[in-house]
């Protein structure tokens, strides 16, 4: 079966990388359908929420996050977090480039409690090169951006991504994306998935 494609389009002038390799595993899972497939089309087609309930989402997601990295700050002697960066960071959907907030805010936090700061991105490389100076204007203090592996699927980049960062030390304490394939694999920390809006948020 041939892998599928979502191509994640230029916002504003700004290319957000390139293609997105579905995981093997997510292309090779059976289509839902009757009344679950017309209800997952419904949800796809229907109006994008406000960015205030997109926000509202996120938050809730992320309520104890900053306490878990208080409590976990010493487990190793480099704890790391990886973020992903398009409508995880930065709101490349509602408002490049600006920061998703509550994301921010628990960077933010993670840094103060000794944490290096990881970006792992479906981005190309040349897409990831490109985030690094709205990551740093929007307010991230990190230690590498880390971009899609050259001919891998979208799951396996992220996991041979996170081993580069262990394999330099660190101990991935927690995770945050709004993609399946952010929390798959190996050496994921404590993992916190975000609103993808039914995947329209890439």
């Amino acid at each position: 079966m041939s892998r599928l494609r979502a191509v994640v389009p230029a916002l504003l002038g700004v290319t957000l990388g390139s293609t997105l390799l579905v995981s093997a595993a997510d292309a090779q899972a059976p289509a839902p359908s009757g009344p679950a497939a017309a209800s997952i089309a419904q949800a796809r087609t229907a109006p994008m929420p406000p960015k205030s309930v997109w926000l509202a989402k996120v938050r809730k997601k992320l309520v104890g996050a900053k306490d878990y990295l208080d409590a976990h700050a010493k487990d190793a002697p480099h704890p790391a977090l990886v973020l992903d960066i398009d409508n995880t960071s930065l709101q490349s959907h509602y408002g490049w480039p600006k920061p998703v907030k509550p994301t921010l805010r628990v960077a933010k936090r993670a840094v103060a409690d000794g944490y290096t700061v990881f970006f792992v991105t479906g981005r190309t490389p040349a897409g990831a090169r490109a985030a690094k100076p709205a990551l740093t204007a929007a307010g991230y203090v990190y230690a590498g951006v880390y971009g899609r592996t050259k001919g891998a699927g979208l799951a396996i980049s992220k996991q041979t991504n996170r081993e580069l960062i262990v394999h330099r030390g660190y101990k991935i304490v927690m995770d945050i994306g709004n993609r399946k394939t952010d929390l798959s694999g190996k050496h994921v920390g404590h993992g916190i998935k975000l609103p993808s809006l039914d995947g329209r948020l890439s």
